[in-house]
């Protein structure tokens, strides 16, 4: 019982050490990135030194022909796409070798600590493995319902710029610097490839296809149908503003009414055994130093 609760409180000190690590990490890149003057060295050195000392591996995944290997990378893969800088320039086969270097961490550090105990060891490589693609995860659905949540507030702008009669490409202009956040982000990408050269309902479908998201495919195939049949697009927008709303509503009762069963977890774990070794302890040493019966 004891080890089990050991185990269990190191790992959740670890996740949270990553975790802390990772984000000190980030912004230690992003002030190196802003206050450093340009030059031709790679600003995210760490990153780029990593991906140096795995090429070797890199030379090796691609050709162990197994379709495990292969889904993995291309799910990897589709979530790096949606992500930015500096995840971009990972991908499914650079995470597998991220993850199998941080699972030999993982044995070093508990062999160091813990000695040759053989369920730490497991329990720390098995941990410090999916850490990293728990990161890339964490990122990626963070980015998604960001998106999700922004975008009735990105119909509600578009109906009200158009209703006042300002044209659709205009609007996206003037809604870029007004909002903040991933979607605004997007919106500054759309903008470009429009004046490049590239036709805005392609743009948008790009978008769509970049993301996968249910409701941004709605967004998209509204605000491009409306364009087509030259209809009134505010009307369109304003009716899938609620709709998204409604949809939005949904989801967080949804999650509402989850967080009870979720939070089951932690207490039958961690609270539960910390409580009965708390009341139950020192009655069972004063039985077994008293010599029992």
């Amino acid at each position: 019982m004891y080890l089990v609760i050991a185990v269990l409180c190191l790992i959740v000190f670890f996740v949270i050490i990553f975790n802390y690590l990772f984000k000190e990490l980030s912004n230690i890149i992003t002030i190196k990135q802003v206050y450093t003057v340009k030059s031709n060295d790679d600003k995210y050195f760490i990153l780029s030194l990593f991906l140096n000392l795995s090429k070797s591996l890199g030379n090796f995944f691609p050709k162990i022909k197994l379709k495990v290997i292969d889904d993995y990378s291309g799910k990897i893969n589709e979530m790096i796409k949606t992500l930015d800088d500096p995840y971009t320039r990972l991908n499914g086969y650079s995470l597998l070798h991220l993850q199998i270097i941080s699972a030999i961490t993982g044995f070093f550090l508990a062999y160091i600590i813990a000695g040759f105990d053989i369920l730490i060891i497991f329990c720390s490589i098995v941990l410090f493995f999916i850490l990293p693609y728990i990161k890339i995860l964490e990122t990626y659905k963070k980015k998604k319902n960001s998106i999700i949540k922004q975008l009735p507030n990105l119909a509600d702008l578009l109906t009200v710029m158009i209703g006042s009669g300002i044209d659709f490409n205009n609007s996206l202009i003037k809604i870029s610097s007004i909002l903040n956040g991933d979607l605004a982000k997007e919106i500054v990408v759309v903008n470009s490839k429009v004046s490049l050269g590239i036709h805005m309902q392609q743009a948008l479908n790009e978008m769509a296809q970049k993301y996968n998201i249910v409701q941004l495919d709605l967004f998209v195939k509204t605000i491009n149908s409306a364009l087509n049949s030259g209809l009134g697009i505010s009307d369109s927008l304003n009716k899938l503003s609620e709709q998204l709303k409604l949809e939005n509503a949904s989801i967080a009762e949804k999650k509402a009414q989850e967080a009870p069963v979720k939070m089951l977890i932690p207490m039958v774990l961690l609270i539960f055994p910390t409580i009965f070794i708390l009341l139950f302890a020192p009655i069972i040493i004063s039985f077994m130093t008293s010599g029992g019966l």
